[in-house]
């Protein structure tokens, strides 16, 4: 089969005038908005936020959940400070809050809340225990739009990407949206940091061309096979320095537009895949409240899901690849067990994170995905269920 859905990845889109009375959806309740490089820019100075709110800390502690993105780690590890882990929730991507709580020692600045492929983390709950404790937290909104933490303002500051992947896609940048109080210390991390100027010229278009065109099915299913672009795998990666960028209004608009523009299929995807819910799959996010935006559906960036165990994951992204359908195990594993960061960490045990590390299934829900995708994704693994995983579903249950 010469054709293959992505994973992940809207288009890029084209650059629009912008209304005069337009804002970002995020400038409310008082925050303030830096633009990045990239998201883990943003990260990176959001912690050095943090630890300049308790300089009298000199080994610094960044709390980090135990499964997610090893850019996270960059982030810590650029601003000198220590990525401590915690375990999750059974069967979700939220921190364990008592864990946490165990986890917070003399040195912690920061709790990071990741939210995870459009489900929010429990802002109301971490906000809670940082407020306690004096610790900077920060919502780490690189996979969830519009953020959650701004609303009740839960969040001391806010970091949001738009690389590939992610809710917005500018192919590249990234923003700290942060509390007005923190603007001097804001200006101290940035210092003479340099900015660079993101163009949408002659050059940019092509290039935004090209990229439209690798996402289609035939392109994109030659170029995965092409070993040295690396496409989708997940690595460390330092991150060497901060420096601002200048994005263009006009393209940062369209991608706001286009982001609440494309189509939801959360709603189709749980209608197919409620007989799998019923026999042993879990659909994340099904019972998502997004408090900021009652009533409101926003498009995901993936669809996640936990198969009952892991051998049930790997038949079903073996075959749905197979098909021509981008389905992954999205990070592959917990932090301590990524490419780069073995031995990193003093622990590795987090067998919750872990468990969820192996039965995690993620699949597209971008804007090209069509309900004949969905219903061929639901009939492959209902086929394999019905086939190979009865017995062994029983049995985990």
């Amino acid at each position: 089969m010469m054709s293959k859905v992505r994973p992940v990845g809207s288009r890029v889109p084209r650059p629009e005038p912008v209304p005069s009375n337009f804002r970002y959806p995020w400038a409310i309740n008082g925050y303030l908005t830096e633009f990045l490089e990239n998201g883990t820019q943003a990260l990176s100075l959001s912690i050095a936020i943090a630890i300049a709110k308790k300089r009298d800390i000199s080994a610094p502690e960044v709390i980090l959940p135990a499964y997610g993105c090893p850019d996270l780690v960059a982030a810590v590890v650029a601003q000198g400070a220590k990525p401590v882990l915690v375990d999750l929730l059974s069967n979700t991507a939220q921190m364990d809050d008592n864990r946490l709580c165990h986890a917070i020692g003399p040195g912690c600045v920061a709790v990071v809340a990741v939210g995870f492929l459009g489900v929010p983390e429990r802002l109301k709950v971490l906000s809670e225990i940082c407020r306690e404790r004096e610790i900077f937290l920060i919502e780490d909104s690189a996979q969830c739009f519009p953020p959650s933490g701004i609303t009740f303002s839960h969040a001391d500051a806010i970091v949001l990407s738009f690389g590939r992947g992610k809710p917005i896609n500018l192919m590249g940048g990234g923003a700290l949206i942060y509390q007005r109080k923190l603007q001097p210390l804001v200006k101290e991390a940035l210092g003479n940091t340099p900015s660079l100027a993101k163009s949408v010229g002659i050059l940019w278009r092509f290039k935004r061309l090209v990229f439209n065109w690798l996402m289609m099915r035939l392109p994109y299913w030659a170029v995965e096979k092409v070993p040295f672009l690396h496409i989708g795998q997940t690595r460390y990666q330092e991150c060497p320095y901060i420096r601002r960028a200048i994005l263009s209004d006009t393209l940062l608009f369209a991608g706001i537009q286009y982001f609440f523009q494309r189509p939801y299929l959360g709603d189709l995807y749980r209608k197919e895949l409620d007989e799998l819910c019923d026999n042993g799959w879990r659909l994340l996010g099904s019972d998502c409240k997004r408090m900021d935006h009652p009533g409101c559906s926003v498009p995901r960036v993936r669809i996640a899901l936990l198969a009952p165990s892991s051998t049930a994951r790997e038949h079903a992204e073996l075959a749905l690849n197979r098909a021509g359908i981008g389905a992954t195990n999205f990070y592959g594993a917990i932090l301590p067990e990524l490419e780069g960061l073995e031995g990193f960490f003093e622990s590795a045990h987090f067998p919750v994170a872990k468990d969820f590390s192996s039965r995690l299934l993620t699949l597209p829900c971008h804007e090209d995905v069509r309900p004949g995708d969905i219903h061929k994704i639901v009939k492959i693994m209902k086929k394999l269920y019905s086939d190979d995983w009865a017995s062994e579903a029983d049995r985990v249950s």
